[in-house]
């Protein structure tokens, strides 16, 4: 195995363990929010990932819509079930293309991580550390396919940690490391600093 797919599975394992490590830290979100219980949420990844495995990313995409259309049935109009599950396979799919190096795989990633972010704003308020959450991972994943000096990425870095200081304060671990990210990134790309446009 060669050391770039070393680097790029711990980075894959990273990603996975800050999501569901900050999800278990930030404790439940609101009871009034539905969320898919982890078994099953796995299972519905699972079947994803398999299809895009089996019959590439169309099928994998095509699985996912089907299950995301079944959980709109059954959840909206709190969306946070929504959220969840894009987010995971937005993760899911930055997992495979660790195995295959397939960059189509690292774009549906970031596509589907991105799109989480609106979904949680609809289901938690646009405040919420899980917002900056999904904010944060989609700027990894953003920096991974169009490097350090993206202004996305650094524009989504920003907005995580203006909510993190706001709800988790500023020596909260969390808040820390979007900040240190922040820091690592900025004035990449001809010394250009962070623009104020949110990420959609």
């Amino acid at each position: 195995m060669s050391l770039r797919v070393t680097v790029l599975s711990a980075i894959a394992i990273g990603l996975v363990l800050l999501f569901i490590g900050a999800l278990i830290w930030q404790g439940p979100p609101r009871e009034t929010k539905d969320r898919i219980p982890p078994p099953e949420m796995a299972r519905m990844v699972e079947s994803a990932a398999s299809a895009v495995r089996e019959r590439g990313l169309a099928g994998g995409d095509a699985e996912f819509d089907r299950l995301l259309a079944i959980e709109k049935a059954r959840n909206e109009p709190s969306g946070a079930g929504t959220a969840d599950l894009t987010m995971a396979y937005g993760v899911e799919l930055y997992h495979e293309w660790t195995r295959t190096d397939d960059e189509l795989l690292l774009q549906a990633s970031r596509d589907r991580i991105r799109a989480s972010i609106a979904h949680y704003r609809a289901a938690f308020g646009p405040n919420h550390p899980e917002v900056a959450l999904a904010l944060h991972t989609f700027a990894d994943v953003d920096i991974e396919l169009n490097g350090e000096a993206s202004p996305t990425a650094e524009i989504a870095f920003r907005e995580a940690l203006r909510i993190r200081r706001a709800a988790l304060g500023a020596a909260n671990p969390e808040t820390l490391a979007t900040e240190a990210r922040l820091e690592s990134i900025s004035g990449q790309g001809n010394g250009r600093r962070g623009g104020r446009q949110a990420v959609n």
